[in-house]
């Protein structure tokens, strides 16, 4: 760089170089002697006289170059001339550094997959030490084994065989990384079936044969099958192929195995009807009350045929009439048939309607101490309910007790009842959210059959107020008083219970994994209903829970009877009394009116209340709720004495049950 200053001066810049050089030619070898050679990393003060030049040479007896000599030169004279040549770092300048070596292979993916006969391109990225993406130079791929995959110099990889192996890239002899490869079978491309269209009956079912499947090489697949689906509604289809005839119709099937895909159709034709069913299989109902049905037909193979269109009619439509969805409507007291058809198939249904008002059973309700005017309305409703149930008035009975006989607060009795005696009282338990109540037989009387002569029911007074809210102190006294008359106090199986006491041989399994009913009219309900097909199964007795905790084997079973009143659950909203409790009641010996029931059957036992669509293809058994359930706790007594017509009270003593409350 030549100086402002200089190309100022005036002076041609080529005599001043020249002379410059003379003038330095002719000391060099005083120089030399002086060990003072100039080399190409000479370096020079701006300003100063020659002799301040510092030596920096690599060849002390090298002769000085032209352009290092003029530069020197041109210092000399002050005109600011700087070269670059070489590395010298005397003055501080940095000295200039070669590129930093190769550290690091990094691969576009962390495993290499590919099938046989396609190529796959594998991506590198090259490091060096300090992170920097570099050029690689040169680089050289292999697999491990060139029978599985191969790969070309450029990183394309080609699958030979199904397998796997490994990939190596190798960068400037110095650098080796490696990546898993793996070999896929070649992907299907067909899939052929012999029959590509089925003609079936409703309800009849088939497995689609396999196909022949053929990969992108031509070669033949075994060991694979196809996944399977349908849009259709009138028929279904499992993903490994099992189809089922649902309705009358067409369907399409498609079969998808990798991106090959194969359409299969049905023509499902309808079948002849050869049995149609109605649940509840028989109705007993009240005046003014409704009871929906549901209908179902099968073929005559037994195949369900659901989605079938059904019509209702009734013979007597002065005692029941029926809508255009199956539910059938009390109008006045008397029998009548109901008759539900589908295309050839038809069956009748008995219907019996009764004016539901209390007969000759009473229970006498009487109330102890403090009871507020809601708990005594909620204790009648209760009464008055089973009343409704219970027809025929029993063998009066003498009642003869002391105070405190039946539990703690329950004042002496003496007295005559045609019935039951009821006696109710509000107090003190465990507290709020706890034990909500406590009822059971106390005096039953000594012959059979042993109806029960006093009950007791006790509500926890810090619970009444939110019995109330939550609508459910009816249906919980209720409850209470369907202990008292035998419902899980008086069933027995002749080993937990004494049988010589209770109700005999009513029961089965109790304390056991599976406890039932075994009363026959219970047992028919239950059938009725569409529990069961098989009305010589027992009716379900509640299995969970620890024996004596007041509900395992003292209710019906909440699994299969969902909100039904004598369940171990309540719930806000109905808690419907069902046909198969009435019935038990019929079982124990009461005279009962099964048309009294709640309408109830398998249909919503799970949501009372909730509509019921007449075609049970529609409308399978319901496991939700539309409800809430309380979980509320009781405790459950059980009775302590015997009594004679006369008032001859026994004390029961029964090891194999408490006598006391539990």
């Amino acid at each position: 760089m030549v100086t402002t200053a200089y190309r100022s001066s005036g002076f041609g810049i080529n005599r001043v170089i020249r002379r410059a050089v003379r003038r330095l030619t002719m000391t060099a070898a005083t120089d030399r002697r002086m060990d003072m050679s100039l080399g190409w990393s000479s370096l020079a003060i701006a300003q100063g006289s020659f002799r301040r030049v510092v030596r920096r040479g690599r060849n002390p007896r090298r002769t000085p170059s032209v352009v290092g000599v003029a530069s020197v030169a041109l210092l000399a004279l002050g005109l600011g001339v700087i070269t670059s040549c070489g590395g010298d770092t005397a003055t501080g300048l940095p000295a200039s550094k070669g590129p930093a070596p190769l550290a690091r292979i990094s691969f576009s993916r962390s495993v290499d997959s590919v099938e046989i006969q396609r190529t796959s391109s594998v991506g590198a990225t090259f490091f060096d030490s300090t992170g920097s993406v570099v050029d690689a130079g040169s680089t050289a791929w292999s697999t491990a084994d060139t029978t599985i995959a191969t790969v070309s110099a450029a990183g394309v990889v080609t699958g030979v065989h199904t397998g796997s192996t490994t990939l190596t890239l190798n960068a400037n002899n110095s650098v080796t990384a490696t990546l898993p490869v793996v070999v896929l079978p070649a992907a299907v491309a067909t899939l052929t079936y012999a029959t590509t269209s089925y003609t079936m009956i409703e309800g009849d079912t088939l497995t689609i044969p396999a196909p022949k499947i053929v990969d992108r090489t031509g070669a033949v697949v075994t060991g694979r099958a196809p996944a399977y689906s349908t849009r259709a509604a009138n028929l279904s289809v499992t993903s490994s192929g099992f189809v089922t005839a649902l309705t009358q119709g067409t369907a399409t099937v498609t079969a998808t195995l990798d991106t090959a895909h194969a359409q299969i159709t049905f023509t499902v034709q309808q079948a002849p009807i050869g049995h149609v069913n109605v649940v509840p299989s028989v109705l007993d109902l009240g005046v003014g009350v409704t009871i929906a049905t549901q209908s179902s037909a099968t073929g005559l193979k037994g195949q369900a045929l659901p989605g079938r269109p059904y019509t209702y009619r009734i013979d007597n439509t002065s005692v029941a009439t029926v809508s255009s969805t199956g539910v059938v409507a009390g109008r006045g007291a008397g029998t009548a048939t109901l008759t539900v058809a589908t295309g050839s198939g038809s069956v009748n249904v008995p219907i019996s309607v009764k004016q539901i008002a209390p007969g000759g059973f009473k229970i006498d309700v009487r109330f102890v101490g403090k009871v507020s005017p809601t708990v005594q309305s909620a204790a009648l409703a209760a009464a008055a309910r089973w009343e409704q149930v219970i027809s025929a008035p029993l063998i009066p009975y003498h009642i003869v007790t002391r105070a405190n006989d039946c539990g703690a607060g329950i004042p002496a009795v003496d007295t005559t009842e045609t019935s039951l005696l009821v006696i109710v009282q509000v107090d003190s338990i465990d507290g709020r959210g706890k034990t909500a109540g406590l009822g059971g037989p106390c005096v039953i009387r000594d012959a059979a059959p042993q109806f029960t002569a006093l009950g007791t029911v006790t509500v926890d007074s810090a619970d009444v107020a939110s019995l109330a809210q939550d609508g459910v102190l009816v249906a919980l006294l209720t409850h209470e008083m369907g202990h008292i008359l035998g419902i899980g106090t008086l069933w027995s199986d002749g080993t937990v219970r004494d049988s010589t006491v209770f109700f005999p041989n009513t029961a089965a399994g109790l304390g056991g994994p599976d406890p039932v009913f075994l009363g026959a009219g219970a047992r028919a309900a239950y059938a009725q209903l569409g529990f069961t097909v098989d009305s010589a199964r027992g009716v379900p007795i509640e299995n969970l829970g620890t024996v004596g905790d007041g509900t395992r084997d003292g209710h019906w079973r909440a699994s299969v009877f969902g909100h039904e009143l004598m369940t171990g659950t309540l719930n806000n909203g109905p808690n419907p009394l069902s046909r198969i409790t009435i019935e038990a009641l019929g079982d124990f010996g009461y005279t009962v009116v099964p048309e009294a029931g709640d309408d109830f059957s398998v249909m919503n036992a799970q949501n009372p209340g909730g509509p019921v669509r007449p075609s049970l293809s529609l409308n399978p058994p319901m496991r939700g709720s539309a409800t809430t359930s309380v979980p509320i706790q009781e405790i459950i007594l059980y009775p302590r004495f015997t009594t004679t017509r006369d008032g001859v009270k026994r004390r029961i003593t029964n090891r194999n049950q408490p006598a006391t409350p539990q």
